[in-house]
């Protein structure tokens, strides 16, 4: 970085008709501006030519002035160094030195952003032995070093955990049916109450031991601790017991058939005792599972997969994915704030066996994620908001059909688990008569009290939040607007002092165990919303829902469980996102889940 600083400083002043053009200057002259002795001038004009920024024509003989001939301007200098740093892997380093000198020349930091961007996609290269390397290359706008399958609360998170861990069951997105994985076979005694799985022999963690029944058990009773995030899906199991290295006994409280479904949840992921107590809090930066993929590095500047070669399951056909923490590639670009879905499939611009760009018809693929944004009322709170009046007032002010064609961008009406338009039609039909009852006072409890909205500083978010903000100044009401971390957002008590809060629900084709997650999750807002009375009626409906077993029990009880939040005014869900995406004509296995994600175990590229 130094040698940049002098040869900046060294080109200071020279018009920029002058670069290429030689120009007599004596050396005494170079080691004054440098600021360093005469040797020490001497050997950096000599690194500079080796790198190919000058040349250097030293005077010889009294009287012989030397020849400096600056061949590259500054900025290209600057820019040409930070793309060797980045293909060395330190991201972040690049960055600093881009930010080193953006103010400097206006346009360097976009023209490293378009670079940048030319970088990711899918790259086929050769490397030792003329092997076949296919490298898919993602970004990020943040490093991804938490990737404890305990403590995730981000889809991003939960995407990659998917790809690092396995549970003793998994869920078939096309059958909707669950099917073995750690474990091969279980049966459940006549009680419904004590379950028995056996394992299979073999399974490697990437650290190399054996996946035996304890790891199993110490994987649930890790889940039950009050530090996990996620502690909802062990509620209801009394113990887990290891009856020999291959068979584990789990017994719970009471019948549940939505058991199996919540075996099969990322959260639920097995992980190695030793190599975890080993760790420590650094697991979750390096973790270690029996996926399909293994973590080789993670820092600030990247995380890094490669195929795990004796994956239980079967290698996958990708042999590393790289995701780079890129925080300032702007959305002038084309590169959306997070792991930009739509062009994980692109191809890169160079390789040894490039994806030609021209003359192919790209495939399109889109679908509306699952998962939707919400907006939560906190009616366990004392203040307005616990008067039912109130609440329902405020339900009808916000429309998610005028909020969806004010903020536009990817936000569409939001379909709530299946029954489309069962809340987001309610809170429409309630807006109809918003004018004529809402200039809110004191007739429903709200006497000016300026309520709190929390949520993420992520543009959707914020820009959520304002719209909200303006929404109810209009009919009276004060919002102030605080932004946390998720990280902190997710802690009970800032849930709890909230009023409302912007969330999003993660909805999956699990779709009973996806709104169990959504009422019970300890990082959402509900649980902590919900007053001791509301509390007691989810319960009801929730064990007549775990007791269900055919398909429309279920039905019925989430009908049930939807009507009742609806009439309670708990929540108003606001909009889905739609997830476009262009994919290679040789890339195949390529699909959409739920979350808009791309299953990574499943790409390959064609001859």
């Amino acid at each position: 970085m130094q040698l940049v600083e002098q040869y900046n400083r060294l080109c200071a002043g020279c018009p920029k008709e002058a670069f290429g053009q030689p120009q007599e200057i004596a050396l005494a002259e170079v080691a004054s501006i440098l600021f360093c002795t005469l040797r020490n001038a001497t050997l950096t004009l000599k690194k500079m030519q080796n790198q190919g920024w000058l040349i250097w024509q030293p005077g010889r003989g009294r009287g012989n002035r030397s020849v400096l001939t600056c061949l590259l301007p500054p900025a290209d200098v600057v820019l040409g160094v930070a793309k060797e740093i980045v293909q060395r892997g330190d991201i972040k380093a690049s960055r600093e030195l881009i930010e080193q000198y953006q103010e400097q020349w206006t346009a360097l930091a976009d023209d490293f952003s378009l670079w940048m961007s030319s970088q990711f996609g899918l790259r086929v290269t050769r490397e030792k032995e003329n092997s076949r390397v296919d490298t898919l290359r993602l970004f990020f706008d943040h490093s991804l070093q938490g990737l404890d399958p305990i403590h995730v609360l981000l889809r991003s998170q939960t995407h990659l955990v998917k790809h690092l861990f396995d549970c003793l069951v998994r869920f078939d997105l096309v059958a909707k049916s669950i099917e073995p994985n750690l474990s091969f076979y279980w049966e459940v005694d006549e009680t419904g109450r004590e379950w028995t799985f056996f394992l299979r022999k073999g399974v490697l963690f990437h650290h190399g031991r054996l996946l035996t029944a304890s790891d199993v058990c110490y994987s649930l009773q890790r889940l039950q601790g009050e530090s996990s995030k996620h502690r909802w899906l062990t509620s209801s199991i009394v113990s887990v017991v290891a009856k020999d290295e291959y068979v584990v006994v789990i017994t719970l409280d009471e019948p549940d058939e939505l058991f199996l479904h919540a075996l099969s949840k990322e959260y639920m992921s097995i992980v190695p005792r030793d190599y975890v107590e080993q760790m420590g809090e650094k697991f979750a930066q390096m973790p270690v599972g029996t996926g399909p993929f293994r973590v080789v590095r993670n820092d600030e500047s990247m995380l890094v997969l490669e195929a795990f070669q004796p994956y239980f399951g079967g290698r996958p056909f990708l042999d590393r994915i790289e995701i780079w923490c890129v925080p300032e590639l702007p959305e002038d670009k084309q590169m959306a704030k997070g792991l930009d879905r739509s062009q994980l499939l692109l191809p890169g611009s160079h390789g040894d066996h490039e994806l030609e760009k021209d003359e192919i018809s790209w495939r399109g693929l889109a679908r509306q994620e699952q998962c939707f944004q919400y907006v939560s009322f906190n009616s366990a709170k004392e203040g307005p908001l616990r008067n039912p009046a109130f609440r329902r007032r405020m339900a009808s002010i916000f429309s998610a059909q005028e909020l969806c064609e004010d903020l536009k961008g990817p936000r569409e009406p939001s379909f709530v688990w299946g029954n489309h338009g069962t809340l987001v039609a309610g809170c429409e039909a309630k807006n109809d008569h918003a004018e004529e009852t809402l200039k809110i006072g004191e007739e429903c409890g709200y006497q000016g009290e300026i309520l709190r909205l929390y949520t993420y500083p992520d543009l959707d978010h914020v820009e959520d939040a304002e719209w909200i903000q303006r929404r109810a100044k209009q009919y009276g009401v004060a919002i102030e607007l605080v932004y946390e971390e998720p990280e902190e957002l997710a802690m009970p008590a800032m849930l709890e002092a909230a009023d409302m809060v912007i969330d999003s629900a993660n909805v999956d084709e699990r779709s009973e165990l996806s709104l169990r997650e959504f009422l019970y999750a300890g990082a959402l807002s509900i649980t902590h919303h919900l007053n001791v009375e509301q509390k007691e009626e989810v319960d009801r409906i929730n064990r007549l829902l775990g007791r269900a077993r055919t398909r429309e029990e279920k039905q019925a009880h989430m009908a049930r469980m939807m009507a009742f939040l609806h009439k309670m005014d708990t929540y108003v869900p606001l909009y889905s996102n739609r997830v476009e995406m262009l994919a290679h004509p040789r890339l195949s296995g390529v699909s959409l889940d739920a979350f808009g994600w791309v299953d990574f175990t499943r790409i390959f590229v064609k001859a």
